[in-house]
């Protein structure tokens, strides 16, 4: 026969899919008859946009476009221009049959690109974006209890665990009209980006509100001719109400806020020389709602009546799982090189990469690249990229196992130029990340009866010597008697013997 045990589910998060594809870059380019010859070629990039995520017959498909951008200076090396494609692609990821109710995040980021001008009126572009799909579900762990039998001795330990309460992800627009208030009228944009964080988040019976910012970086060129580039920073509050199951009865909250996709255009305002500036921008909040709470689980049984033989379940369990903001003031000196620069046109980084490493402490470490548009003495346009290492070291008030799910950003940027040729630069650095404490434990999933002993002992009673710290649910898994009897045959109740003593061993 076998002891009934009975199965309770802890749920915790699992990538049911996880997996990266490359999409190439490729393009033979020529210039629009509005664009100016080509001079030289001062930045490219590529930017990878998802603009929908479906799903069906098994298969995610991401539907976006790469947007390629080439800042140049034109033939009289004082004016800045640029050209932009845009390529779009399809990409098919295969799903297992048995994924249901699965919440999907789509991390999309450019892996190089490379571009050159055949001829000033031809660009010759060849690079790659990559996208990371991640679909997460909520699955159970199976723990395992014993129901009320006689005979059979379990021994019980518990655990703290940062149980998964719901998994949910929603998408989202938000737009935004802007006004350029005294700065010259925009006639072309050479450069945009956009970025986003969360700020608050609150919780209303099934409800969450997030509050968030959009920050909208823009280079452009004016109607003047002759004009140097003008920058625009605007800062905008967005609110999104979404359903998210469970969250009022959780104690914790992991909300991944990214960015999917933007557009700016530009718009007549009637009675205005500016137009306006409208920002459209796709979000997506992927949120998983924990809550502390302790589990029991079977880590050692036996009978009393017969022998018997175990079954374990190995099983992980997260015990902490802690979102960690880290706000890094970084301070470079960056050497502008032999050509003297009289005026910073515009700066900004094209790329971050920060992997954490832990211990007693988290330690990131890492680079940003920092691309400078500026002016040379002779008022002639000149391009330099420099990078700057990136290292912060935090102590942390309880241990964990891993960091993961690292987002890293350029919050704000401020420099000086100094007298040799220089740039101190000092950068604003946001930091998300998530602490994780695992416990590895092998759980009694199932208890057989194997027969009946062959005992030839028939004493109503046995004498033992027992040594400084052993266990007494070990004696009693020996002599196969009852470890509650035998604590109160003893007058005991430590799980290990403080010191030497004859224990009388009753019989069951």
């Amino acid at each position: 026969m076998d002891f009934t045990l009975t199965p309770e589910p802890c749920y915790f998060a699992d990538d049911a899919l996880d997996v990266s594809k490359e999409q190439p870059v490729d393009l033979d380019f020529t210039l629009p008859d509005y664009c100016a010859d080509v001079e030289k070629i001062f930045k490219c990039t590529v930017t990878p946009e998802v603009y929908s995520i479906n799903s069906g017959g098994g298969q995610l498909t991401v539907e976006g476009a790469s947007l390629v951008r080439v800042l140049y200076c034109s033939v009289d090396k004082k004016n800045l221009r640029c050209a932009e494609q845009t390529l779009p692609f399809s990409v098919a990821f295969n799903l297992s049959n048995d994924i249901e109710d699965f919440v999907t995040s789509v991390k999309a980021k450019t892996e190089y690109v490379n571009c050159k001008a055949v001829s000033p009126r031809r660009l010759q572009i060849h690079g790659a974006v990559s996208l990371n799909v991640k679909a997460r579900v909520r699955k159970p762990s199976q723990i395992y209890k014993s129901e009320n039998n006689d005979t059979l001795q379990t021994d019980i330990r518990k655990t703290k665990v940062s149980e998964l309460v719901s998994l949910q992800s929603e998408v989202f627009s938000v737009s935004e009209s802007i006004t350029v208030n005294a700065k010259a009228p925009v006639s072309t944009v050479l450069r945009s980006e956009v970025k986003t964080m969360l700020t608050d988040a609150s919780a209303v019976g099934n409800r969450l509100l997030l509050k968030g910012e959009l920050t909208l970086c823009m280079l452009y060129n004016s109607d003047y001719k002759g004009e140097i580039p003008e920058q625009l920073t605007y800062v905008f509050p967005f609110v999104h109400n979404m359903d998210c199951e469970g969250v009022g009865e959780s104690s914790l909250r992991e909300i991944d806020l990214s960015l999917l996709s933007f557009d700016t255009r530009l718009k007549s305002d009637i009675g205005s020389e500016n137009p306006l500036i409208i920002l459209e921008a796709k979000l997506c909040a992927c949120v998983a709602c924990r809550k502390e709470t302790e589990v029991s689980y079977i880590s050692d049984a036996y009978s009393t009546a017969v022998d018997t033989e175990l079954e374990f379940v190995p099983l992980t369990l997260e015990s902490a799982v802690l979102p960690k903001i880290s706000n890094i003031m970084s301070k470079a000196t960056l050497s502008l090189g032999e050509q003297k620069i009289t005026r910073v046109i515009d700066i900004f980084c094209d790329n971050v990469t920060v992997k954490p490493y832990i211990s007693d402490k988290l330690r990131l470490s890492g680079k940003a690249n920092f691309c400078i548009l500026a002016l040379d003495e002779n008022n002639e346009l000149t391009y330099i990229e420099r990078s700057a290492d990136i290292e912060n070291e935090e102590n942390l008030a309880q241990s964990f196992s891993y960091c993961s799910d690292i987002t890293s950003m350029i919050k704000s940027l401020s420099y000086r130029l100094t007298e040799n040729n220089s740039m101190e630069l000092r950068a604003e650095i946001y930091i998300l990340s998530k602490l994780v404490r695992t416990e590895n434990i092998q759980a009694v999933s199932k208890v057989e009866d194997v027969g009946v002993p062959d005992d030839d002992d028939n004493c109503a009673l046995t004498l033992y010597f027992a040594q400084e710290g052993e266990s007494l649910w070990d004696i009693s898994k020996r002599y196969r008697t009852d470890k509650n009897a035998l604590c109160l045959e003893n007058g005991i109740d430590d799980t290990k013997l403080s010191d030497k003593m004859l224990l009388l061993i009753p019989k069951v």
